[in-house]
């Protein structure tokens, strides 16, 4: 059974600390994926990332905590009676399963209807992101023997994220104007400043999710090393974003991302320059990717949730078990056979759930608006409001 560690009050801060980053990242996670559609329906997009974020809080305080960490957490929870070490690490992982959950936006953006979002977000909130983490982070693996290490949360939260964000996209449907006989068209983003904007916030919130990943604040070498890894794998998915994609912007501003989606999972025991070579490699993937999810598999992939997030996240979970790119006492604690099983888990689990999730959902009551309020711009044609004043 998994049991919260006893935390003294200046470890009960650091995790009030890391959780307020983190709340914070929505911010970024908002501003980043505004600025790569169409003005028509920001608006729009910005309730479905509130939404999305009271969904997962109420599904995870009512059932998601107990599928991870066991339900005899839930009525002390629910009632107020918690102790301290409770109540911070529910704070702090409630953030981790909102990042999950918000990951999927960037998928469905620009057609989906808000109550089957909404519904969505508690189902994964509160059950499919609950089973991995019950994985990972609850005992999971390690009752099964399984020897996989997710610092903080490539494959968990990203890998896990992106998958289900493409199956939700592949249901869905792409956008009515993103394929001409077969042939992806660009539809590009209205406001690139703003993407970037987004991108900083989010790279600024990452030191409350990787730093915030430690048990405690006693050890300041292990937090030392994990800022300085996720500082080098920041670096290198700028360069390897610039030079894949001949400097666009965009793959720039979200190869700082997937750099620092990749470097999650080791981040504890990459050396600085394996982080590097870690985040290097997520920023390059990524035109390749997105050209490979948007013209072989034909999903209609709005802000690049996959290269971004299921990629990198794939990308630094094999990499935490690879030896060159460890730190000498590191490599004996992981093995990358334990990797492997545990990405391939982490995957079925996504996209079977997710494709079983929002296929009922499109079955039931709809996943997509009507063509009409997709033509027309969702701020208009169903708040009856825009984003920007024409004045």
């Amino acid at each position: 059974m998994f049991e919260v560690k006893h935390m003294d009050g200046i470890d009960v801060f650091f995790f009030m600390w890391a959780a307020s980053l983190i709340f914070f990242m929505k911010a970024g996670f908002i501003a980043l994926e505004i600025g790569q559609f169409r003005a028509k329906n920001v608006s729009y997009h910005c309730v479905l990332k509130l939404l999305d974020l009271a969904a997962v809080f109420i599904a995870y305080l009512f059932i998601g905590y107990g599928i991870s960490y066991g339900f005899e957490n839930i009525m002390p929870l629910i009632t107020g009676t918690f102790d301290a070490d409770l109540g911070a690490w529910w704070m702090k992982m409630v953030m981790f399963a909102a990042a999950a959950v918000t990951i999927i936006t960037g998928g469905v953006a620009e057609r989906i209807k808000i109550l089957p979002y909404f519904i969505g977000a508690l189902i994964v909130g509160g059950i499919l992101y609950p089973i991995v983490e019950h994985l990972v982070w609850g005992g999971g693996f390690a009752n099964l023997g399984i020897n996989f290490h997710d610092y903080a949360g490539s494959g968990a939260v990203h890998l896990f994220g992106g998958l289900v964000g493409l199956m939700a996209a592949y249901v869905l449907g792409p956008r009515i104007d993103k394929y001409i006989n077969g042939k992806p068209q660009a539809i590009p983003g209205h406001n690139i400043p703003i993407a970037v904007l987004g991108a900083f916030i989010l790279a600024f919130g990452w030191y409350g999710f990787n730093i915030g990943s430690a048990s405690g604040i006693a050890n300041g070498v292990e937090l030392a090393s994990v800022a300085m890894a996720t500082t080098m794998a920041l670096a290198g998915g700028i360069i390897g974003g610039a030079l894949s994609s001949r400097n666009d912007p965009l793959y720039t501003a979200n190869g700082m991302c997937a750099g620092l989606v990749a470097v999650c999972s080791g981040v504890d025991l990459f050396t600085p320059i394996g982080a590097f070579i870690v985040g290097l490699l997520a920023g390059i993937q990524q035109p390749f990717t997105y050209k490979f999810i948007e013209e072989k598999l034909k999903i209609d992939d709005v802000c690049a949730i996959g290269p971004v997030h299921a990629m990198s996240g794939l990308i630094g979970v094999i990499c935490a078990g690879i030896p060159f790119l460890l730190k000498a006492d590191a490599v004996s604690k992981v093995s990358i056979t334990g990797q492997i099983i545990g990405a391939i888990v982490i995957a079925l689990i996504a996209i079977v759930g997710g494709l079983i999730i929002y296929k009922g959902l499109d079955l039931t009551i709809g996943l997509r608006v009507s063509e009409e309020a997709e033509k027309v711009g969702l701020d208009t044609a169903i708040l009856q409001t825009t984003a920007y004043s024409e004045e």
